[in-house]
């Protein structure tokens, strides 16, 4: 993992050059780059990248050889700033004229935490675009052998460990 860090002057937006040296800093130790990981919109500061910013990273990724983007876009439902709006990085992806075989796009999501705030209930998902069968069957496989299963209290079993 590559760490690189947000700016606050721009609204805890992402800065391309940084982003460039860390990755560069990452490549000179030796280090193959496969994916990027953003966040948006952030947690727990409610930041929205700009769709300009966006732009940047996708553009970036193309360049750069980065083949994947790994995006937590769970909470974009919950964007409360008049002037901000969420873009997911496939509809921008695809607004550049980039499609599935230019850039692999997962997309997580989550209808516990963003949606309805059930804390303790789990309900994540994820859109997987851009990746051949080969590579889906191995994700689903590991979704299905290590995401807990959780089930929903039945009312007719006993309450266990009460007095």
């Amino acid at each position: 993992m590559v760490p690189y860090n947000l700016t606050e002057d721009r609204g805890w937006g992402l800065e391309i050059f940084e982003v460039k040296r860390c990755l560069e800093e990452a490549r000179s130790a030796g280090l193959t780059v496969r994916a990027m990981v953003v966040i948006n919109p952030g947690n727990p500061t409610g930041q929205v990248l700009s769709i300009t910013n966006q732009e940047e990273i996708v553009e970036f990724c193309r360049k750069e050889l980065v083949d994947e983007v790994l995006v937590d876009e769970v909470y974009q439902d919950n964007v409360y700033v008049e002037n901000k709006k969420f873009h997911s990085f496939k509809k921008v992806a695809r607004s550049l004229g980039y499609d599935e075989m230019d850039l692999s796009i997962v997309s997580f999501h989550s209808v516990s935490m963003g949606f309805c705030g059930e804390s303790g209930r789990r309900g994540g998902y994820m859109e997987i675009t851009g990746f051949g069968d080969d590579v889906k069957v191995q994700i689903y496989k590991v979704a299905c052998h290590y995401l807990p299963q959780h089930s929903w209290p039945n009312p007719y079993q006993p309450c266990h460990g009460s007095a």
